[in-house]
């Protein structure tokens, strides 16, 4: 005798087929849309990390370049390259200044100063009376009193002449692998990426007067356009030189 809750019904075959394909079907379309919004995340990324390189990258350009002939003995224009996607410039970038407590003949090579510390081997320096500039490289890493040089000045300074870092910075465009085009930066030597995937970088010059000039003594403003990934529109930056 059945069971009186006993049910006659029954999931055949066919049904589970269906059941099973409807699943695979939702299963796919879950998937297909967890990749498409990876991707989309993925591309997000990639362009929130390319603008806040620009905007890091000009930044650093900017603050260096409104140094430009801080590092500069008198008379002596800051550029040294004008170019449409190139710019060469000194500077002091860390503001090392100190100044001789002892009066320098012609043949001495090394130098007593107010403070020497912190400043570098291999670090170009200029020497500054009131009538008169020298530059020289440094032998070692200064002292507290002291700064030692590769070779004599050839010319005397007086007690109290200015001496400070003079730092030779260089940002170009350069072409990478697959086509692809970095800002780079290059100060005192070794270079290293500052800007990547860079679709648009243009300089223009100007004068006082805010006419375009290529002549280096000249040269009081420069314009910045930059442009990374697939921006149709960058950005433009004119910055003055302080120095």
């Amino acid at each position: 005798m059945r069971h009186p809750l006993a049910s006659n019904a029954g999931i055949c075959l066919a049904e589970v087929m269906v059941a099973m394909a409807a699943g695979g079907v939702i299963l796919s379309a879950t998937f297909q849309a967890l990749t498409l919004f990876e991707s989309k995340l993925t591309n997000q990324q990639s362009i929130i990390g390319r603008h806040q390189d620009q905007r890091l990258g000009l930044h650093v350009l900017e603050e260096e370049l409104r140094l430009a002939g801080t590092g500069t003995p008198k008379d002596t224009p800051a550029m040294m390259t004008l170019a449409a996607q190139e710019l060469e410039f000194t500077a002091n970038l860390e503001n090392l200044t100190t100044i001789l407590t002892e009066p320098v003949s012609a043949l001495q090579q090394d130098l007593p100063v107010l403070n020497g510390s912190n400043w570098n081997e291999g670090k170009r320096i200029v020497i500054c009376s009131t009538d008169h500039c020298a530059e020289a490289v440094l032998t070692r890493d200064g002292r507290r009193a002291s700064l030692n040089l590769t070779a004599p000045l050839g010319v005397a300074f007086p007690a109290g002449s200015e001496v400070f870092v003079s730092n030779r910075v260089r940002y170009y465009l350069s072409a990478i692998s697959g086509g692809k085009r970095n800002v780079m930066r290059q100060v005192d030597g070794g270079a290293n990426a500052i800007i990547g995937d860079v679709t648009q970088f243009q300089l223009d010059y100007f004068n006082r007067q805010g006419q375009p000039t290529r002549d280096a003594a000249s040269v009081s403003r420069v314009r910045i356009e930059l442009a990374v990934g697939h921006d149709r529109q960058g950005v433009i930056s004119e910055v003055a030189l302080r120095g």
